[in-house]
């Protein structure tokens, strides 16, 4: 059992990085064809692409829909499906032309080739002078500049709108934009109407924030209270095997922990990119949430149990009881400045070993509670 855990862990080591380079292979190969041909013609390619490297670049003509991920990405030929990008700069250059729509989630974002619509999510987007959007502009933003065109309607929220000086019919639909502060919007800029809606920052009263935090306990506590009550009463011997990982192999435990966050997801995403296994994707993700809020309940019971080994009579009632002291200790250290937010990665880190530890440990609970007795 234990030589088949090792291959198939090489195996999915080796997937990873035979997904990781195929990737970049497909990017590399993707831009020297267009530097390779020396007649102004552009190369098509008649299928999705699927590319990730550090900095991509398409500038080949793509009869599919593109799904990018990159440190800095930029768009120079013409896209006839849709675009996703997930980057930290994102450019859509002026020979650009993007037929589908444009989902993007960047740090820096800029438009100064051609699209249809729009949908973003940065911190800072500019549409260049030269940028022409032909349809609508939906955006999440801190800081946008408005200085193409936008030929429908924009819908933004953003911290600070600003828009080109003496700009006429950049918007030539409707504006709907939401802000803190209302932006100065050039006479003529917007042809249609213009429709604000203010951001308050309400502060909150010091009896509206105790009620926050007591609502927030009750909710975490009485979640993890079934949780434990429902391992304790239908796995009984599930609280040893989690006290022994713990006590006694937490370093395997927090190496598994920190795999199975960071790993898991990464593989959730890449099966729903290539689009096969649609359902194992998803049923991946809903596990991977699940598992990962019941994290506390499961360090919970961990040190929970290991207290009640301690006392001198040990029953079912007193271990519940010490499991649900330690998930109300466990939460109300999260709330310390500072040290808060390491509590809470180590909750989550140690819960989720737990649970794949648990689960995969071939030693047997009679060989845990052997080894706890002797020691």
């Amino acid at each position: 059992m234990l030589n088949l855990r090792k291959i198939l862990c090489l195996c999915f080591i080796l997937f990873l990085c035979f997904s990781s380079v195929c990737m970049a292979t497909s990017t590399s190969n993707t831009t020297q064809e267009g530097n390779q041909s020396s007649s102004p013609q552009l190369s098509i390619v008649n299928t999705d692409l699927y590319l990730a490297d550090t900095n991509v670049v398409i500038d080949n003509a793509v009869d599919g829909n593109v799904f990018v991920y990159g440190q800095n990405v930029s768009i120079k030929g013409e896209i006839i499906g849709d675009l996703f990008v997930l980057a930290n700069t994102l450019t859509i250059e002026n020979s650009a032309i993007i037929d589908g729509n444009v989902f993007a989630y960047a740090t820096d974002f800029t438009v100064k080739g051609k699209t249809v619509d729009i949908y973003g999510l940065a911190q800072n987007f500019k549409l260049d002078e030269k940028g022409n959007i032909y349809r609508d502009l939906k955006l999440y933003t801190n800081n946008c500049y408005i200085g193409g065109n936008i030929v429908k309607d924009a819908y933004i929220s953003a911290a600070n709108l600003n828009f080109k000086e003496d700009g006429q019919d950049l918007i030539k639909g409707n504006l709907h934009y939401t802000s803190n502060n209302q932006a100065s919007i050039p006479e003529n800029a917007v042809k249609g109407e213009v429709k604000f809606t203010e951001v308050k920052n309400e502060q909150l009263s010091a009896s509206e924030i105790v009620k926050m935090y007591v609502l927030s306990f009750i909710n975490v506590f009485a979640y993890s209270a079934v949780v434990i009550a429902l391992i304790i009463n239908l796995i009984p011997k599930a609280a040893d095997k989690l006290t022994y990982c713990l006590s006694k192999r937490s370093f395997a435990t927090a190496t598994v922990g920190i795999l199975g966050v960071v790993l898991v997801p990464i593989i959730s995403v890449i099966v729903l990119a290539a689009g096969l296994f649609l359902y194992l994707g998803i049923a991946l993700l809903a596990i991977y949430v699940l598992m990962l809020s019941i994290t506390i309940s499961i360090l919970g019971i961990a040190v929970g149990n290991y207290l009640a080994n301690k006392l001198k009579s040990k029953t079912k009632m007193k271990t519940i009881l010490l499991c649900y002291a330690t998930v109300a200790v466990i939460w109300l250290l999260q709330l310390i400045p500072y040290v808060g937010s390491w509590i809470s990665i180590f909750t989550i880190v140690f819960g989720y070993g737990l649970i794949l530890f648990a689960l995969f440990s071939k030693k047997k609970v009679e060989n845990v509670e052997a080894t706890e007795t002797t020691k």
